[in-house]
């Protein structure tokens, strides 16, 4: 495939970081890992990064222009 310097567990936590980041629940990767506890993945496969933290931006943009803050409201 022409990886070099790839150990195994740089693969694990791209696919970590891959499933987290696409939706997957963390209890489950934690259970797919092998990790007892959950607390074990959120340290070491979920991270911040410039994209990530701009989606999350994006995310809330899209809600206040929603009508769910007029709801919200309401309520």
């Amino acid at each position: 495939m022409g990886i070099k310097k790839c150990r195994f567990y740089d693969l694990r936590g791209s696919y970590a970081t891959k499933i987290l980041r696409n939706g997957a629940e963390i209890r489950d990767v934690a259970d797919i890992l092998g990790h007892s506890r959950i607390e074990t993945t959120e340290n070491y496969y979920i991270s911040s990064s410039e994209k990530t933290r701009k989606e999350a931006n994006d995310m809330l943009e899209e809600i206040i222009k929603s009508d769910v803050i007029n709801d919200i409201m309401k309520y």
